[in-house]
């Protein structure tokens, strides 16, 4: 029996569509023109009630054809290919030997083709494909839906930068993103300033004075955050100890920051008050 969309002969007894009408084909020529002939019969007639056996769901059908694809593959996996192969693969788009993630990505396969073919994240770290190739060729939404997670990103090499392309939402719901997590891909302060957090998404992921102070927050770096004096105040709850060791009580650091000295006198604690057994003889 021939496959009448590849004309290639029918295994009857398995990865096989048959249609209630009795006309088979292979399972996955159905699903790669699923819009076509997942309801209809090509050769019967285009009647809508000639439906294709393929379950009350289709799309356990192409997850299962995709899991049992790349089962088939990791049995065989792909030889390695150095970085010529891979160049001169790039350069004969009219002949391509596409057998590896990267051969897909650099040929700007679609993410759902090269999940069909039976690759997902383990490949592409297998064959260490760079992270700021992915997100050149991909959208946020199909890298998350294709299955990559906070950890397969890190190993990758996702830099602090690239967090962006994500939405709040994506972060905190689809990746979990919390500080600790954050600063596995070794995130400096000034990285994290130039993500545009307010305080409250700050607070969220984690990031409480000693985690920040830790990362390098102090008079100068806390500046380019955008944020009032009020705002460290209220949020963050810093004591004496921590506005002096950030550098807050020092006028001349702070005016060259930018911070207001007429904020400063009225946000910063008293001057008066003792820290770490020595009084503060410090005049704005």
């Amino acid at each position: 029996m021939l496959c009448s969309l590849c004309e290639a002969p029918c295994d009857t007894h398995k990865n096989v569509a048959i249609f209630d009408c009795g006309h088979a084909f292979h399972l996955s020529c159905v699903l790669k023109n699923a819009t076509q002939y997942s309801v209809v019969c090509n050769i019967c007639s285009p009647d809508p009630g000639t439906l294709s056996d393929l379950g009350d769901d289709r799309n356990v059908a192409m997850c299962a054809d995709t899991v049992a694809r790349c089962r088939q593959r990791q049995l065989q996996p792909v030889k390695q290919k150095n970085i010529l192969t891979h160049v001169r693969n790039y350069l004969s788009p009219l002949t391509p030997q596409i057998t590896s993630f990267f051969d897909h990505v650099i040929h700007n396969k679609s993410l759902d083709v090269i999940k069909r073919a039976g690759f997902g994240p383990q490949d592409a770290i297998r064959e260490r494909v760079p992270w700021s190739s992915l997100v050149k060729t991909y959208t946020p939404e199909t890298l998350l839906k294709f299955g990559f997670d906070w950890s397969h990103m890190v190993q990758l090499g996702i830099r602090p930068a690239e967090v962006a392309h994500f939405s709040w939402t994506q972060q905190l719901h689809s990746l979990k993103l919390d500080a600790v997590k954050m600063l596995q891909i070794r995130m400096s302060i000034s990285e994290l300033a130039s993500l545009q957090y307010s305080t409250h998404q700050l607070i969220e992921l984690g990031f409480d004075w000693q985690t920040l102070a830790n990362m390098g927050a102090n008079v100068e770096t806390w500046k380019p955050f955008q944020f009032e004096l009020t705002d460290l105040k209220r949020y963050w709850k810093p004591s004496m100890s921590q506005w002096v060791t950030g550098g807050f009580y020092d006028r001349e650091r702070l005016q060259k920051a930018g911070w207001p000295i007429e904020s400063a006198l009225d946000t910063l604690p008293s001057m008066t008050q003792r820290c770490k057994g020595r009084t503060l003889r410090l005049a704005f």
